[in-house]
């Protein structure tokens, strides 16, 4: 096992460092999420409504590609306890980890152990998740440039109200970070949609072995992880 586990942890440790961050979000986030939108400007508002919604999806993506927790989203869910072979064996079990391992690496016999032991996908969930996720991504890439251009009018308008005396700089500072960081969050939920769908890939990847259905999934996936970047290449930060 331990001889498993160490080929195992650092592939492991990545993904559980990715899903941590997904995870975390929300609390990372809470003063955000605290604020009160009805005293931001309709644009920053749009961008903070999109934000929830794509991290919503990107649990849900990992969540469903899974088979809702076995194998690599057992691993993903042990979080960062994954220092060592030992916390390894206790947070997953031998036959998971052992299975999992095989896929990762290549190795035949680990394929057909993970098969065995990977929780059934549901492709018609996997597909509506994707779907859904597709649709919203592409949303925000269609209105993102209409977005950004009202902000940064808004930002040439409080420069102008600052300078002029008509608006003083703490004003004007909570303003500006107020767009600042909801361009933040969007970017940072672009960001963990593009990992999700990466990581909900793979997860599909293992599936497939059991449910070759899924190969359009993983195209799907694919396709979606290169949609959500380049969204977020849009987006400028200051």
């Amino acid at each position: 096992m331990n001889k498993i586990a160490r080929y195992f942890l650092p592939i492991l440790a990545a993904s559980a460092l990715s899903a941590c961050a997904i995870s975390n979000e929300s609390a990372t986030r809470a003063q955000t999420d605290t604020l009160s939108f009805s005293a931001l400007a309709p644009e920053t508002v749009l961008v903070h409504q999109q934000a929830e919604s794509l991290t919503r999806l990107s649990k849900e993506m990992i969540r469903k590609s899974t088979g809702k927790g076995a194998a690599i989203g057992a691993a993903v869910g042990c979080g960062l306890v994954l220092v060592s072979a030992k916390n390894a064996q206790k947070c997953l079990g031998g036959a998971v980890v052992g299975g999992a391992v095989g896929a990762v690496v290549g190795h035949e016999q680990g394929k057909r152990k993970v098969a065995k032991s990977v929780a059934k996908v549901s492709a018609n969930d996997m597909f509506n998740t994707l779907k859904e996720t597709e649709t919203k991504v592409s949303e925000v890439r269609t209105s993102l440039p209409e977005t950004l251009a009202k902000q940064d009018a808004i930002l040439a308008s409080l420069q102008a109200q600052r300078d002029a005396g008509k608006l003083s700089p703490k004003a004007y500072k909570e303003q500006v970070m107020q767009i600042h960081e909801a361009r933040a969050r969007l970017a940072e939920a672009l960001d963990n949609s593009a990992k999700s769908a990466r990581t909900s890939a793979d997860n599909l990847g293992v599936a497939s072995l059991r449910q070759p259905e899924l190969l359009w999934h993983i195209g799907a996936a694919k396709r979606l992880e290169q949609t959500a970047v380049s969204t977020h290449k849009q987006i400028k930060l200051f």
